[in-house]
């Protein structure tokens, strides 16, 4: 294995373990998964080869941006975005219909959403709207 996909998958299981911890304290979950494409819809299902590991990626809220404002992240993945503003943000899709929506997240809030849809996933802060980023699935 590469040292780059050894560090990749050990960054994965440490983020796995510590979600583990704290054991979704302040987590919302999106009560639907993604079927419906984005742009280049078409959908596809992760293998059972696919790892563990590789199955989940974060995006911190903080200092009214995302980051990373582009995440490209494989069929299957949970996304989880962290508000780690003073102020309250979302996540919010710009499709329509909304692919999803965390709500208001307030400070060290959570929100997931798993993406099973090949796909370009536009979204915004609905309370700001100049915070944008994608989450591109392939």
């Amino acid at each position: 294995m590469g040292y780059w996909l050894r560090k990749r998958s050990a960054l994965f299981i440490v983020l796995g373990l510590l979600a583990g911890l704290m054991g979704g304290c302040g987590e919302k979950s999106s009560s639907t998964q993604s079927t419906g494409g984005g742009v280049g819809g078409g959908s596809v299902l992760p293998s059972s080869d696919t790892p563990l590991a590789e199955a989940a990626q974060q995006i911190v809220i903080d200092n009214f941006s995302f980051r990373p404002p582009t995440l490209t992240i494989p069929v299957g993945t949970k996304v989880t975005w962290i508000n780690h503003d003073d102020v309250p943000h979302t996540a919010t899709s710009t499709a329509k219909p909304k692919h999803f929506e965390s709500g208001t997240l307030d400070t060290d809030d959570r929100y997931s959403h798993v993406f099973t849809t090949v796909g370009t996933y536009p979204y915004f802060c609905a309370v700001h709207p100049k915070m944008t980023g994608q989450i591109i699935v392939k």
